[in-house]
C-alpha cells in the first residue's frame, strides 16, 4: 500500500475507490507529535490483518475530530454507531434492529472502507464477536473474549499472570487463546469457536470460566463488575461476548495520549515486564513473524467446547486429574505430572500443608482421598483460633505424587513461584460428606508448621456457580466423638 504524507496524497485509488484525504499534517497526539498522515499510513500499512479480523462485524466507532489532546488535557470524543449519511455507496452496511429503532452500521470489509473511517478520525474501531451473513443474516459468534480489565492498584503485569492462568484454563475446555494487549490497560484473550454456540450460551461459557478463575486467584481476579470489589485486583470482564457488545478491533489504534495499539504477542512475551505497543511498533513485527491471530481464523472452524465446571474436575470422575495436567508443561516445570492415579491399599491417608509464594502467598492444604490429593487454597493459612474461620477456596485434585514436592515453579507458569512443605503427615477422616463437608483430624510432624495434632472442619459455603468452589475452613477444640 502507497504510503501517505501530506506531499504526497491528497486522495488515493484503493480496491477502485477514490478517497480524499484533508489536513494530513495536523496532529492528533500532541504527546508524540503524531500526524493524520501518519494514522492513515499504519491504517493502510495494516489493513490486510486488520480486515480480517473486522469483516462482516458491525463496525462502532470512537472519533476525535480535534486530535486526542494530552495526558493532561484530553479532548472530547464521542462514539458513533450508525454509517455517516454521507458515506460512500460502496461501503458495506447492513441494519441492526434495536428496541425502538433501527441503526445501519457499516462493516470494514476492505482496506478502502478502513481508511475513509480512518480520514474521518475514527481512530478507535470496535466490533462484535459475531458475523453477518452475506444477506445480513446474523451468525452465532466464531470467537471468544476475556477482556482483562486492572482495577485500581492493579497492573499490566497482574493481568499478565491473570492471562497465563486463563490460557491453562481454556486449554483444559479444548479451547486455544490468543493474547491481546488492549493498547488501553489490559489483555484481551481471543478463542476462536465452531459457531454452533448462541452470543447468550458463549457469554454463560465466558461467565462460567471468570467464575473458575476467580475461585482459583481469590486475591488476584474478580468476576464481579461492582468497582468497589475490585481495588487491587483484575476483572475478568466475560460481558463482552454478549451479542449488543463491541471490542475494540485487533490492531485498531487508541484514542490515548500515546498512538498506542490493541497489539496481538506472543504467549512468550506475557509475563510482568509486559507493556503496551505503539503504531510504529507493530509493521516491523508483522514482517518479523507475521500475524499472532492468524491462527485464530481457522481455529473457529476447527474447535468445538467443552463446558467448563468450576466445581467439579473437567475431565469428569474418570480422569480426576485432566485439570492438573491441563494447567501445566512438563517441559517447563519441576512438578510431578503422571499419567494415572495412583490409589493406595494400604496405611492411613496423609495430608500436605504447601507454602506457596505465588502471585500473592497462600497455603495450599492437600487430603488424600480416592487415589489424588484434593485441594484447597488458604489465602489467610490454616486457622489458629476456633472462633475465626479462614476462606478455603477448593482447586483442582492434584497427584499423590504432589504431598512431597518442594521447588520452584517457573515464572510465567501456572502457579509461578516458589513452595515448600509447610507440614505433612497422616489424618483420621471423621466425615466426609461429598462437595459438602469434609471433617479431619490431622497428625503434623514434630517440627511442622500445625505443632501436633489439630481438628478442622472444611464446609462448603458456596450456594450459586459463581462461588461453587468457595468453602470455610474452622479450627474445632475437640475431635468429634
Amino acid at each position: 500500500m502507497k504510503q501517505l504524507s501530506p506531499t504526497n496524497a491528497d486522495s488515493l485509488v484503493v480496491a477502485g475507490h477514490r478517497i480524499a484525504f484533508t489536513n494530513l499534517d495536523k496532529v492528533l497526539y500532541p504527546e508524540t507529535g503524531t500526524t493524520k498522515g501518519e494514522i492513515l499510513s499504519y491504517y493502510a500499512s495494516v489493513a490486510g490483518v486488520f480486515v480480517e479480523h473486522a469483516s462482516w462485524r458491525p463496525a462502532t466507532r470512537k472519533r476525535w475530530v480535534h486530535g486526542v489532546g494530552t495526558s493532561a488535557k484530553p479532548e472530547q470524543s464521542f462514539f458513533q454507531k450508525r454509517i455517516d449519511t454521507d458515506a460512500p455507496v460502496w461501503i458495506k452496511r447492513f441494519p441492526i434492529e434495536h428496541s425502538d429503532h433501527v441503526n445501519l452500521y457499516p462493516l470494514v470489509n476492505d482496506a478502502a472502507t478502513l481508511l475513509w473511517l480512518a480520514q474521518r478520525a475514527a481512530l478507535e474501531i470496535h466490533v462484535t464477536q459475531w458475523q453477518f451473513g452475506p444477506r445480513g443474516k446474523r451468525r452465532n459468534p466464531d470467537r471468544l473474549v476475556l477482556d482483562l480489565d486492572p482495577g485500581p492498584g492493579a497492573e499490566l503485569a497482574e493481568c499478565a499472570a491473570v492471562a497465563l492462568a486463563a490460557r491453562a484454563l481454556l486449554q483444559g475446555s479444548g479451547l486455544d487463546c490468543i493474547p491481546v494487549t488492549s493498547g488501553s490497560k489490559g489483555i484481551h484473550l481471543y478463542a476462536g469457536l465452531d459457531g454452533k454456540q448462541t452470543s447468550d450460551e458463549v457469554s454463560l461459557l465466558a461467565h462460567e470460566i471468570a467464575r473458575a478463575l476467580e475461585a482459583e486467584l481469590p486475591d488476584l481476579v474478580v468476576s464481579d463488575m461492582k468497582k468497589s470489589l475490585r481495588d487491587g485486583k483484575v476483572l475478568v470482564d466475560w460481558s463482552q461476548n454478549s451479542g449488543a457488545k463491541t471490542t475494540i478491533a485487533p490492531y485498531s489504534l487508541r484514542g490515548r495520549s500515546m498512538p498506542t495499539v490493541a497489539a496481538p504477542r506472543l504467549w512468550k512475551e506475557i509475563d510482568a515486564s509486559l507493556t503496551h505497543l505503539t503504531f510504529d511498533q507493530i509493521v516491523p513485527r508483522l514482517e518479523s513473524f507475521g500475524d499472532p491471530l492468524a491462527q485464530l481464523v481457522s481455529a473457529s472452524v476447527a474447535k468445538s467446547v467443552k463446558s467448563v465446571k468450576s466445581a467439579e474436575p473437567l475431565g469428569g470422575e474418570s480422569d480426576r486429574l485432566a485439570v492438573y495436567r491441563s494447567k501445566r508443561n512438563a517441559e517447563r516445570t519441576s512438578e510431578p505430572i503422571p499419567d494415572t492415579i495412583h490409589v493406595r491399599k494400604s496405611g492411613k491417608p496423609v495430608f500436605v500443608i504447601q507454602e506457596h509464594h505465588a502471585s500473592r502467598l497462600h497455603f495450599d492444604l492437600r487430603l488424600e482421598h480416592e487415589g489424588v490429593l484434593v485441594s484447597w487454597a488458604i489465602p489467610k493459612g490454616m486457622p489458629t483460633d476456633g472462633k475465626k474461620n479462614h476462606l478455603a477456596v477448593q482447586t483442582e485434585d492434584h497427584p499423590m505424587e504432589y504431598r512431597t514436592f518442594e521447588g520452584s515453579i517457573p515464572k510465567g507458569e501456572y502457579g509461578g513461584g516458589e513452595m515448600r512443605i509447610w507440614d505433612s503427615g497422616t489424618y483420621e477422616v471423621q466425615k466426609w460428606n461429598q462437595g459438602r463437608e469434609v471433617i479431619a483430624t490431622l497428625h503434623g510432624s514434630v517440627d511442622g508448621g500445625l505443632g501436633g495434632s489439630r481438628t478442622f472442619a472444611l464446609i462448603h459455603t458456596g450456594k450459586t456457580p459463581k462461588d461453587a468452589n468457595r468453602w470455610l475452613i474452622h479450627l474445632m477444640e475437640t475431635s468429634p466423638e
